[in-house]
């Protein structure tokens, strides 16, 4: 008799544990993803899903070759103009903007002839001697 009220209370408490995110009436989102609903967004996600299936319909023989490359070409070529649009609206990286910026500075700097010839160092515009061995700048190829 005590075992089968033991089995009850467990049998309970499993049924408790099962059913408590329906009970408790907390929901979950339907959809976790980016929440961007623009048009380029969409066309992006149509194309790239174009393309998958696409590859799953060669996969699976539903699609000879001469049928595959017309239809891939014209679906990637979708799909990079999507991705093109995308990349047109994004905002600039600073990090990016600024290694940019320091190839600049490196690029004018070898025009000016400001980079030691000793230690290779990249000195500030207007130097005369390098600001890391302290050679006069020039001297050295």
């Amino acid at each position: 008799m005590m075992a089968v009220a033991g089995g009850i209370a467990l049998a309970a408490g499993v049924l408790l544990f099962v059913l408590e995110p329906l009970l408790s009436g907390r929901g979950a989102p339907a959809y976790g993803g980016d929440d961007r609903h623009d048009e380029a967004a969409a066309r992006r996600r149509v194309a790239l899903a174009a393309l998958r299936d696409l590859e799953y319909d060669r996969a699976t023989g539903k699609l000879d070759a001469e049928d595959y490359a017309a239809l891939e070409s014209d679906l990637s070529r979708e799909a990079l103009d999507a991705l093109g649009a995308a990349a047109a609206d994004m905002p600039e990286d600073p990090a990016a903007a600024a290694l940019e910026r320091e190839i600049a500075a490196v690029r004018q700097a070898l025009r000016e002839g400001l980079q030691c010839g000793s230690c290779r160092h990249v000195n500030a515009s207007g130097a005369r001697f390098c600001s890391r061995c302290g050679d006069p700048l020039g001297a050295a190829s």
